[in-house]
């Protein structure tokens, strides 16, 4: 180990002197120098009355520690001392020695050389204000003697017992394959890391980075609840970790237990308005098990809904419709979803499976009569989709992510099953400008649906009718968003962009939510925004406002 190598954990050293301060008084004694050559006597006699005072505070500034090292073959020696009666406190965790005195060390320069005068004895030294830090070479054995003027360290060669391992050595190894474990996560290998990470903590319990390692290994798996469980074990070895603290609550705020009652106003331009009420949560069934609903109710109105039967007819009514799933957390990085659909005269499953690795996340479902409230025809007349659909998401690198997912899918309405079919393409890949504070996003999406086929049908009056409204659209958006935690109680997003479709109209598009939490169990919010009703393909502006009340439990 080189002898200026800064150890990072040195820095708990009291009153660092960083090596620039030296070369400053180089710099400044010659600048002395320089006035002094150059300036008439009475300016000398001025100048001289101005440095006394700072001469004799000189005089009286502390006497440097003196540093006296002998090296031997078998031992070695290392003396610190003052003029002055000085007494001297003693720390070592394992091949670091740190010494504290009551005086100043003061500009002692032998420090810098006691790695060199004693090679194979000492590897490496820092020193601040009044502590010094010696790392020694491995298989040595120090002894501290306190002298009444300074301190006398002998150092001799442990002797390890045959066939095992010092501590020095232990916790060497153990450092060394932490590092090992975080550099192998940093470098998005989290599956890896998790079960080098493993054995270790199986190796080593108590120690408590490895704990918080593999918590952090787990949480970037999508395995929060086991996340959860070590964050635990850390903050039983210790308690005042607050980072700790708050990553457990992180992941319990963004998955625990908890009830969210959500309403909104809709109101899209010269077509409908609807009053939307959500209740929706989740309940721990334990096994990694949890139970999730959805409970939505809808009063619409509307002057005109196409009929297969009739000219139009205005509708002002209520429709419902319902979600009860079961999520399953397997041991590996994988997630299994089943799901109950329950609307007006519809009732569909769905079941899904997810596979998270290290960088990323892989997705795919069926969903047979799911619930369909894209258009008004389907909330009035019980739309249905059945839908087969894929994604991935991937974080690239730094503050770089994306996402790409297929779908095919077939409309219908009650008593008529097939009326429309299509495939779908999702994507995005978004760019974070930053982790803290305000963080700034922009992001390119992709919202796009061909229509294969479409059933359409003559109406009593002559005319050609779809019953389902559906029209192919390409979608590309550009979207600008800021998310400010201003407080630990108050926050704010804002989003704005521009939607193009390349099939239909386009236009700009903006949201903003603010998010208040009192207390760690209560939040509530309010949300406006404006945007394009590009699915129907008609260009009307849809306008929104709304709430939600969450209550963790």
């Amino acid at each position: 180990m080189c002898s200026n190598r800064t150890d990072p954990r040195s820095r708990r050293l009291v009153g660092w002197v960083e090596p620039q301060a030296k070369t400053q008084r180089v710099r400044d004694a010659k600048g002395v120098g320089f006035l002094l050559r150059s300036t008439q006597p009475t300016a000398l006699l001025v100048l001289g009355l101005l440095l006394a005072p700072i001469a004799a505070q000189a005089q009286k500034a502390p006497a440097a520690m003196q540093v006296e090292a002998v090296r031997e073959d078998a031992a070695a020696r290392l003396m610190l001392s003052w003029p002055q009666a000085v007494t001297v406190e003693r720390q070592q965790r394992g091949r670091e020695l740190t010494l504290r005195f009551s005086r100043p060390i003061g500009d002692a320069k032998g420090i810098e050389g006691i790695p060199g005068r004693l090679s194979g004895w000492v590897e490496n030294t820092q020193y601040g204000y009044d502590s010094l830090l010696l790392v020694l070479a491995p298989d040595v054995a120090v002894n501290a003697l306190p002298q009444r003027t300074g301190v006398r360290l002998d150092f001799t060669r442990a002797a390890p017992v045959a066939g095992e391992r010092t501590e020095a050595e232990r916790n060497a190894e153990r450092r060394l394959d932490y590092y090992r474990a975080l550099a192998t996560l940093e470098e998005g290998e989290v599956r890896a890391a998790r079960e080098r990470l493993r054995g270790l903590v199986e190796a080593n319990p108590r120690d408590r980075e490895m704990v918080e390692l593999l918590a952090q290994a787990e949480e970037r798996l999508g395995r929060w609840r086991e996340a959860v469980r070590l964050y635990d074990r850390a903050l039983v070895l210790s308690p005042d970790r607050t980072e700790v603290a708050e990553a457990k609550a992180r992941l319990l705020r963004e998955f625990g237990e908890q009830v969210r009652l959500d309403f909104d106003l809709f109101r899209v331009k010269n077509a409908d308005v609807q009053r939307v009420t959500r209740l929706s949560g989740v309940k721990e069934l334990g096994a990694d098990t949890a139970f999730r609903f959805a409970l939505e109710n809808r009063i619409v109105d509307v002057d005109q809904v196409p009929r297969r039967d009739g000219p139009p007819q205005a509708f002002h009514g209520r429709r419902s419709r319902a979600e009860l799933s079961l999520v399953h957390d397997w041991d590996e990085p994988q997630q299994t979803r089943a799901s109950l659909f329950l609307a007006e005269r519809t009732v569909g499953l769905g079941v899904g499976h997810s596979v998270t690795h290290g960088s990323g996340e892989t997705r795919a479902a069926v969903h047979l009569q799911e619930p369909a409230y894209t258009f008004i025809e389907g909330i009035v007349g019980a739309g249905r989709r059945d839908r087969l659909m894929v994604a991935h998401d991937e974080r690239l690198w730094q503050g770089l992510a994306a996402s790409l997912g297929g779908a095919v899918n077939r409309y219908g309405l009650a008593g008529d099953p097939n009326l429309a079919r299509s495939a779908s393409v999702e994507g995005w890949v978004r760019y974070t400008f930053n982790d803290e504070g305000p963080i700034a996003s922009i992001a390119y999406i992709l919202d796009a649906e061909y229509v294969a086929d479409k059933t359409e049908r003559i109406d009593p009056r002559g005319n050609v009718q779809a019953p389902l409204p559906l029209v192919s659209r390409e979608v590309h958006s550009l979207q600008l968003a800021i998310d400010h935690p201003v407080t630990d109680w108050f926050r704010y997003n804002l989003q704005a962009g521009w939607s193009h479709d390349r099939r239909n109209e386009g236009g700009p598009f903006a949201a903003a939510q603010l998010a208040f939490a009192p207390l760690a169990t209560l939040e509530f919010g309010l949300r406006a925004s404006h945007t394009i009703s590009t699915a129907r393909g008609t260009g009307n502006t849809v306008r929104a406002a709304g709430g939600y009340l969450l209550w963790r439990y």
